[in-house]
């Protein structure tokens, strides 16, 4: 099969927008492709592009593509210092479509439709312009879209026979104990603030909760924004850290639940946060915000709680939870059930028995 992606792939990546595509190559070779990579800057997609179509030209012709796109259109997805190439990775769908070889792409993200994602003057009327050019030229290749959820879909106009939910997973084996039981509840909260990371709610539920400790987990810009505009993340009860993906786990001991309570929106009730099912593959349960995809699924598995976006509400639930620690390690049990059929190796066969079942079945 073919793996490709419009960018770099970053070996120890801070973004789940690049932790998703590291994972899905790795989950291919997992389950027995063979895998020509076709990612990278413009100069190395342009010469494994010309390698793999010397390739099918001798006969050696891959099982499917599959692609992993940017947040940005494809033409910005690497900087343009490294090159320009606009109808290169068209070219590349447009040259599988006429060899016979499936293509399906995970479109990421739909923020460009919404005015919270749109930067301001040229680029804010650029970006919307390419990425819809973008679409047209999926379209036209006959790509198969893999989106994080259903409801995603229908934000794009996607109709079912060309779109497939493909949402997030978790590595597999890396499920931990709770930790002690202290008379603490221990939090976690690993991902973005500000803007759609909206969690002011919450964290004013737990500043009012002495019991309860938060290990916060994002990227040191977005803090040092978050923290000048709510002094409430000043709180001692709240832990911050600037860390890797692969520095996490330690993090993820330490912890009993995770959060995923931002405030309800358009957009979060078809997001699905990569994070979600990291929580989840660690054995930890979440607290989610009703009226989102997120909160959807944890209720769904069973696998936490889902609450209003309602200070009064999950102050409640977290001084409850502290002292229910039976009912924490019920949920822990459900996440891990639920981690254990949502794991990277799992979409990746759900990718490959979309795009080509044949090529799987000879696998197995």
């Amino acid at each position: 099969m073919v793996f490709h992606a419009p960018y770099p792939l970053d070996p120890d990546p801070t973004s789940a927008s690049r932790l998703r595509p590291l994972r899905m190559r790795e989950a291919f070779a997992q389950i027995g492709y063979r895998v020509f990579d076709l990612s990278g800057s413009v100069s190395r997609r342009s010469r494994a592009f010309a390698a793999l179509r010397a390739r099918i030209a001798a006969g050696d012709r891959p099982a499917f593509l599959y692609s992993e796109n940017s947040t940005q259109p494809n033409v910005l997805a690497t900087s343009v210092r490294t090159g320009v190439a606009p109808l290169l990775d068209y070219r590349i769908m447009r040259a599988m479509r006429h060899a016979g070889v499936p293509v399906g792409v995970f479109y990421r993200d739909a923020y460009w439709r919404f005015a919270f994602g749109r930067a301001s003057g040229l680029r804010g009327s650029i970006v919307p312009a390419l990425q819809k050019a973008d679409l047209v030229g999926y379209r036209r290749n006959g790509v198969n879209f893999f989106v994080p959820s259903r409801p995603m879909a229908d934000v794009l106009g996607l109709d079912d026979d060309v779109c497939s939910p493909l949402p997030p997973a978790g590595q597999a084996d890396c499920s931990e104990p709770l930790p002690p039981v202290d008379g603490t509840l221990h939090l976690v909260y690993v991902g973005g603030l500000g803007g759609h990371y909206d969690l002011d709610v919450f964290f004013s539920a737990l500043v009012a909760i002495p019991c309860a400790q938060l290990e916060l987990v994002t990227r040191k810009p977005l803090w040092e924004t978050a923290v000048a505009a709510n002094p409430e993340l000043s709180a001692e009860q709240i832990r911050v850290s600037h860390l890797a993906a692969n520095e996490l786990a330690p993090v993820y001991r330490r912890a009993s639940v995770g959060v995923l309570t931002a405030r309800p929106s358009e957009y979060w009730s078809f997001a699905v946060p990569v994070k979600l099912f990291e929580y989840l593959s660690y054995g930890r349960p979440v607290i989610a915000t009703r009226g989102t995809e997120t909160g959807r699924i944890v209720e769904a598995n069973g696998a936490g709680w889902v609450v209003d976006y309602d200070r009064d509400e999950i102050a409640s639930l977290l001084a409850h939870l502290q002292e229910a620690p039976e009912e924490i390690a019920e949920r822990a049990a459900a996440a891990r059930a639920a981690a254990r059929v949502n794991t990277w190796a799992d979409r990746a066969r759900d990718a490959a028995r979309t795009l080509s079942p044949q090529s799987l079945e000879a696998l197995l």
